[in-house]
């Protein structure tokens, strides 16, 4: 009897651990559920750009792909590995717009949106091709539009940087949180999430790859001569296009401190030589943002350097005009 007793004791035991476990796991499985779902239906992840990476330009987005992001906006990328809902022509009335994340105009804008494609809308019997990529410096547009077969022929190009740029350097496709690979087909939102932590988190930073190196005049003194080198090689390219026949604007964009004080803008050794040596092809975008800058200033920028929809279209409709009479020209 008293054996009995012990083995009903035993088997409840092990029923309620049974059903512990069972709630556990099924508890951990609705919020793991709930979690992928919640990153995909209000945050618009799950479906990540996805990149090739590259041996020269490190990295552009993987061609003829379609995504839905942030509160429904599409982004597409056609057949050349650039943002933008048209096609390269066969014809050759191609505009290539080169340039970092301020180009490309980010996943909460839409790609109608952009100013590449704005700009387009108003220019007929031409493609636009945004060729802007998230974290681009000078050296990534440059090694493109000379060596990327996909752009390198197109008869005008439209080069669009901001000042950090100049200090880049050549970013490989290791770089931030960029994806080089399909999302897996369950779970994709957290997969995303976590894909963005890892990278974030970036546990090398925390042993032998913090440089000890904290003198304020050596950092500065390297990060001029990086400047000088990348002005060096975009120069060189803009003297190569402009003996193969083809033309170019090279657009600043200015971040809202260089709205803000002129004397950025007059001191920054690059945006003079570029002007200098460029004046038929140098735009600066900081008179047409501070006609609106006082009053609009939180609907052209969304943050001290990217533009909200307004800022797109303030930049596509100074460069509209200046790229019509380009073409008029030739």
């Amino acid at each position: 009897m008293k054996r009995s007793k012990k083995i009903m004791r035993n088997v409840m035991s092990w029923i309620k651990y049974l059903i512990t476990s069972f709630i556990l796991i099924m508890t951990t499985l609705f919020i793991v559920f709930l979690g992928d779902l919640i990153a995909k239906k209000y945050l618009g992840l799950g479906e990540p750009i996805v990149y090739d990476a590259h041996a020269l330009w490190g990295y552009s987005p993987r061609e003829n792909r379609r995504y839905i992001r942030f509160d429904g906006d599409i982004v597409t990328i056609n057949n050349i590995g650039a943002r933008g809902l048209q096609e390269w022509r066969e014809d050759g009335a191609n505009i290539v717009f080169l340039g970092d994340s301020v180009t490309y105009g980010g996943s909460y804008i839409d790609d109608s949106q952009t100013f590449s494609s704005l700009t387009c809308a108003n220019i007929p019997n031409w493609s636009c091709h945004n060729a802007g990529v998230n974290a681009y410096g000078i050296l990534n547009m440059v090694a493109r539009s000379r060596y990327d077969s996909r752009i390198n022929d197109a008869p005008l190009r439209v080069f669009t940087f901001i000042s950090g740029d100049f200090d880049r350097g050549l970013e490989k496709s290791n770089t931030a949180h960029f994806v080089l690979r399909d999302a897996p087909n369950y779970l994709n939102g957290l997969w995303e999430i976590a894909n963005f932590v890892a990278a974030l988190v970036n546990p090398k930073q925390w042993f032998g790859k913090q440089s000890d190196i904290q003198d304020a005049q050596t950092l500065h003194e390297a990060q001029l001569v990086n400047r000088q080198f990348a002005l060096d090689i975009f120069m060189d390219e803009l003297e190569r296009l402009k003996s193969l026949g083809y033309s170019f604007l090279i657009v600043h964009s200015p971040s809202i401190k260089e709205v803000e004080d002129q004397n950025l803008i007059d001191n920054n050794f690059v945006l003079s030589a570029l002007s200098s040596s460029f004046p038929k092809n140098y735009l600066s975008l900081v008179d047409p943002i501070r006609l609106r800058f006082d009053n609009d200033r939180n609907f052209i920028y969304k943050d001290s350097v990217h533009f909200e929809e307004l800022g797109h279209r303030i930049v596509s409709e100074t460069l509209a005009p200046v790229i019509l009479n380009s073409i008029n020209k030739e």
